[in-house]
């Protein structure tokens, strides 16, 4: 059985709660707006449907009338302000970073995983979580190195459940 709502460490320094069944309204729960940026990895765009695309190919910028995408997988950074703008409208799996850091170019994360994941993100990005979270309701890991902040988010979902 899975426990949700206990603070876990995974790594030294690096803390795990599961949030159970959470929504993307519930972000609003987590995100901490004193922080800069809200870094979206595996970020898959145009998932199975053909749209206009309209940016760059090969470092040359295209006509949308020439080229159309679908699932195009990226990473994004935002500033939280304008990331909780966009709340209403996420219906798919997110993997959001919350930072103050925009992070070194040389930092990828789809090659990274376990101590040295976390490793770096506390000390390149000074990352204050990871969360995972699946476009069908599920169960949500949420990963940071501030025992504080996820005492603070099970509160949050506690009062939740209590409403």
């Amino acid at each position: 059985m899975i426990e949700t709502n206990v603070i876990k460490e995974i790594y030294k320094g690096h803390y795990m709660v599961i949030l159970d069944f959470p929504e993307p309204s519930d972000l609003l729960k987590i995100i901490d707006t004193s922080y800069k940026y809200v870094w979206g990895i595996e970020h898959c765009e145009n998932l199975t449907e053909w749209h206009k695309y309209d940016y760059l190919l090969y470092g040359k910028k295209v006509n949308s009338n020439n080229i159309f995408s679908r699932n195009m997988e990226m990473e994004y950074l935002i500033e939280t302000s304008h990331f909780i703008e966009l709340i209403p409208n996420i219906r798919q799996t997110i993997k959001i970073i919350q930072t103050n850091i925009i992070p070194p170019e040389y930092l990828n994360l789809n090659r990274l995983s376990g101590k040295g994941r976390y490793y770096l993100l506390k000390n390149k990005v000074d990352y204050l979580f990871e969360l995972e979270m699946r476009g069908a309701i599920d169960y949500a890991p949420l990963v940071s190195p501030n025992i504080d902040f996820l005492e603070k988010v099970i509160n949050n979902f506690i009062e939740k459940t209590n409403e």
